[in-house]
C-alpha cells in the first residue's frame, strides 16, 4: 500500500532488487557487483539458488548499515573525484525502521594515512575502502556495505522516471542554469522560468548539487534529500513493465558490494514492516559545529564536538534514540571549537591514529604467532 514506501531511502538497492526481473542476471551481474572479501557464497552456489523455480526471501536481523555514495566521477574503474553526497542508510529491523544520516561533505576530519581533509576528499584518495575507514576512525563506525552510483546514473534514472516536479525559486534560477551538465556534459536545456516544473535529469541534478549563493551545505542537503524522495515517488507510481527499461539504463553507473540476493532480503525486510516509519538526521548536528576557514588550501570547513556527534549517530542508529538539545554539553562544543581553531585537535587525532595503529600491528604479530603454533 502507499505507506509501503520501500523505495524512499535505499532507491539504489532497490535498482539492485529489480535486477532480477527478465534473464539477464548472470550478465548484470557482472557488471555492478563487486565481490566482498568476506564472501562464503560462491557464484555457483548464487547461481544455483536464483534458478531454482522459487527463491525463498527471508527478513534480516537486527542492524543493517549501508554506505550510499553519490561520486562525482563517471569512470568506477578509476574512481576520479571526491564523493558529493555521504548517506549511511540503516535498516532497523529491531524497531521497524528505516533510517537516513546524512554526512556533510565539508566537513574536517582525519583521514587515516593522509592527514586532516574535507571528508568528501577521502574517496578520491583511497576509493570506497579509505571513505569506510574514515567513518570508521572518525565516528567509531564499522561500514561493510555500499552502494555508489555516479552522477550519469542519477540523471538516468530521473530521465527514465519521466523527470521530477521541482519548484525552483528566483534566487536559484541562475545557479541552476549555471551548471547544468556540469558534470556529465552538455548545458543545452537551461531552465526558463521559476516555480513549479518538470524538471530533466541533468535540471534536477544541478539543482540538488548548486550551492553558491542558495544558501549553506545545510540546504543544499535538503534539496539532496527533497530530489530523493520525489524519485522514490516516482518509482512507486512507475509501472512495473517499465522497470528493466530502468535497470538496463543503470547498469554502467552503479557499484555495490551487496550481493543481489541479501539486497532483495533488505528490501523484502523492509517490504514487510508494518508501515514505513523512516528517521533522518546530519552529521554534525548544527547546534554541535561551527565553520571556518582552514588552512593549507582547504578553505571553508564544519568543525565539531567529535565526541558528542558521534555518541548521537551511534544512538540513533543502533538505540533509535533522535538528538535532544536538552541533553547538548555547550561547554563541551566551545572546548572542542578552541581546539580546532588552535589545531590542537589535529595531536589527539595523530595520537590515536598511532595508538590504533600500534594497537593493530600487536593483533597481527598475535594472531601469527598463534597461527604458526598450529602449523
Amino acid at each position: 500500500n502507499k505507506y509501503k514506501k520501500s523505495l524512499i531511502v535505499i532507491i539504489s538497492i532497490f535498482i539492485c532488487c529489480l535486477i532480477l526481473i527478465g534473464s539477464g542476471y548472470v550478465y548484470v551481474r557482472s557488471k555492478i557487483y563487486v565481490k566482498s572479501n568476506n564472501s562464503t557464497v560462491s557464484d555457483k552456489q548464487t547461481n544455483n539458488k536464483l534458478n531454482e523455480e522459487s527463491i525463498e526471501l527471508k527478513e534480516v536481523d537486527g542492524i543493517t548499515n549501508i554506505l550510499l555514495i553519490g561520486a562525482d566521477g563517471v569512470d568506477f574503474s578509476v574512481e576520479e573525484g571526491r564523493s558529493d553526497s555521504l548517506i549511511i542508510a540503516t535498516l532497523d529491523s529491531n524497531n521497524k525502521k528505516v533510517k537516513l544520516t546524512s554526512l556533510y561533505r565539508d566537513t574536517i576530519v582525519f583521514i587515516p594515512g593522509y592527514g586532516e581533509d574535507k571528508i568528501n576528499a577521502a574517496f578520491s584518495l583511497g576509493g570506497v575502502e579509505l571513505v569506510m575507514d574514515t567513518i570508521r576512525y572518525n565516528f567509531d563506525l564499522s561500514l561493510e556495505k555500499y552502494v555508489m552510483i555516479n552522477f550519469e546514473g542519477f540523471e538516468a534514472i530521473i530521465d527514465q522516471i519521466g523527470g521530477l516536479e521541482i519548484d525552483v525559486k528566483d534566487y536559484q534560477l541562475k545557479e541552476l542554469n549555471k551548471y547544468i551538465g556540469e558534470s556529465t556534459g552538455g548545458n543545452d536545456c537551461p531552465v526558463t522560468e521559476t516555480g513549479l516544473q518538470l524538471l530533466n535529469g541533468k535540471q534536477a541534478l544541478s539543482y540538488a548539487r548548486i550551492r553558491k549563493g542558495v544558501g549553506d551545505e545545510f540546504e543544499r542537503t535538503e534539496r539532496q534529500r527533497e530530489v530523493l524522495f520525489k524519485v522514490a515517488e516516482k518509482l512507486r507510481e512507475t509501472k512495473p513493465t517499465k522497470y528493466l527499461g530502468i535497470v538496463n539504463s543503470m547498469l554502467d553507473y552503479i557499484n555495490t558490494n551487496i550481493d543481489i540476493m541479501d539486497a532483495i532480503n533488505m528490501a523484502y525486510t523492509i517490504y514487510k514492516f508494518p508501515s514505513l516509519d523512516t528517521k533522518q538526521i546530519h552529521i554534525p548536528l548544527t547546534e554541535l559545529s561551527d565553520d571556518m576557514k582552514y588552512g593549507g588550501g582547504i578553505g571553508w570547513v564544519f568543525i565539531m564536538d567529535r565526541k558528542q556527534n558521534t555518541q548521537i549517530l551511534h544512538d540513533f542508529i543502533f538505540n533509535d534514540i533522535e538528538p535532544d538539545e536538552s541533553n547538548f554539553d555547550y561547554n563541551s562544543l566551545r572546548e572542542a571549537l578552541y581546539e580546532y581553531k588552535t589545531g590542537e585537535w589535529k595531536e589527539d587525532y595523530e595520537n590515536d591514529y598511532d595508538n590504533n595503529s600500534n594497537q593493530e600491528s600487536i593483533n597481527e604479530e598475535d594472531e601469527e604467532e598463534v597461527s604458526g603454533e598450529w602449523d
